[in-house]
């Protein structure tokens, strides 16, 4: 039951990343929004470094799911294994974007750590 506070967080529609951040996220019980950007299947580090994933896809998903209007603080969490399109993202979205954990295990850690100030 994510809220207008709840953090956004971005995947790839690689179907192992999507259902491990997923499946990650419930059982932490953080509530949040998972944009998922098509990646013609192909897992976030691959995704960055052959194009598939890039700042102009993830304004796209944006656009197309309205992940603006759910949320009232325009943070976009990016894996850490996007983090090199970080300021690319920022400058395409008009988002803050924050680097989240490189293994969605450690998000509930993240938050604890980095995620408190934005509620």
């Amino acid at each position: 039951t994510p809220d207008e506070n709840s953090p956004l967080f971005l995947t790839t529609n690689f179907a192992l990343t999507y259902f491990t951040v997923k499946s990650d996220l419930e059982s932490n019980n953080i509530n949040s929004y998972l944009l998922v950007v098509d990646s013609d299947g192909i897992c976030v580090e691959a995704s960055v470094a052959g194009g598939q994933l890039n700042p102009g896809k993830i304004k796209e998903a944006i656009e197309a799911t309205k992940a603006k209007e759910k949320i009232k603080h325009n943070t976009l969490v990016l894996p850490g294994l996007a983090a090199r399109l970080s300021g690319s993202t920022e400058d395409e979205t008009g988002m803050k974007v924050l680097v989240g954990p490189t293994d969605s295990g450690r998000i509930a850690k993240w938050m604890e750590d980095h995620w408190q100030t934005k509620a």
